[in-house]
């Protein structure tokens, strides 16, 4: 008989964690312990790893906190470099659901920029949150130079899109822009904390929350399009080289925004 209750507590309990997961849409194949989810996710994160595309930030950062503890210059620098890259996000990904032919894989493909902006609540509009997050801290938004030169690597990453001729070869882009999600998100966290108080303070703020929470979600719901859309060696192949391209421009934005921290620094030394 307490077999039997164990057995039932267990039940309730893998039912209510599994309840807790907030799908994209309902997934009846591709969950998380898929065990080709599983495999492919380690792929991919270790293929992206591989191209240490934090490097240079990080011993900015380092650079930054060892003259003055924690620098307000890197936190305005990345503060008006990610809205912007935060505002192209949706249009990002609509742009590609475009350039597919497929119902069923648009259906797949628009999900995650329904997710940026706001799902079924417009309160939640990710770029929104972003800024409320940033006035909390007591960060603005400059535009200047370095919002120009972080538009330009858009623009790159947008003519990358545009140039991609398969379909497979959309989902890898899209991939890419997934898959180092998380340690984007502590990255940038690192980067706006300019002072003790804005860790407690940012990790309280609904942007920071959604995105420690939805990430992970954003990685599988990419992987499973990798799956459901990709099975010939041709397609993976196409999908490769797209998703090779896609971390080069995650390079390209965290050495940009390295540059520009640097170069504000610099010119506050030297004023």
């Amino acid at each position: 008989m307490e077999n039997v209750e164990a057995s039932k507590e267990m039940n309730n309990n893998n039912k209510e964690k599994k309840e807790n997961i907030r799908y994209l849409i309902p997934e009846s194949e591709y969950d998380y312990d898929h065990p080709e989810v599983i495999r492919w996710t380690k792929y991919f994160t270790e293929k992206a790893q591989k191209r240490n595309v934090f490097i240079n930030i990080r011993a900015t950062l380092e650079n930054q906190r060892t003259c003055s503890n924690r620098s307000m210059i890197a936190a305005q620098t990345m503060a008006s470099a990610w809205y912007d890259f935060t505002c192209y996000v949706p249009v990002f990904i609509t742009k590609a659901v475009t350039m597919t032919d497929d119902p069923e894989r648009q259906h797949h493909l628009i999900q995650i920029a329904y997710d940026e902006l706001g799902g079924r609540d417009k309160n939640f509009i990710h770029s929104n949150l972003f800024l409320e997050a940033i006035e909390e801290i007591g960060v603005n938004r400059v535009d200047g130079p370095s919002t120009s030169s972080i538009k330009e690597i858009l623009d790159v990453l947008d003519k990358t899109l545009v140039n991609t001729k398969s379909q497979a070869g959309i989902v890898g882009l899209l991939l890419s822009f997934e898959i180092i999600a998380e340690e984007n998100i502590e990255m940038l966290f690192d980067c706006l904390c300019h002072d003790e108080s804005s860790s407690e303070i940012l990790s309280k703020s609904p942007f920071f929350k959604i995105h420690r929470a939805d990430e992970t979600e954003h990685i599988r719901h990419s992987v499973a399009n990798f799956l459901r859309f990709c099975n010939t060696d041709d397609d993976r192949g196409e999908f490769e080289e797209s998703f090779d391209a896609g971390i080069d421009y995650w390079h390209r934005f965290w050495d940009q925004n390295a540059r520009l921290i640097n170069i504000a620094s610099s010119m506050k030394a030297s004023a």
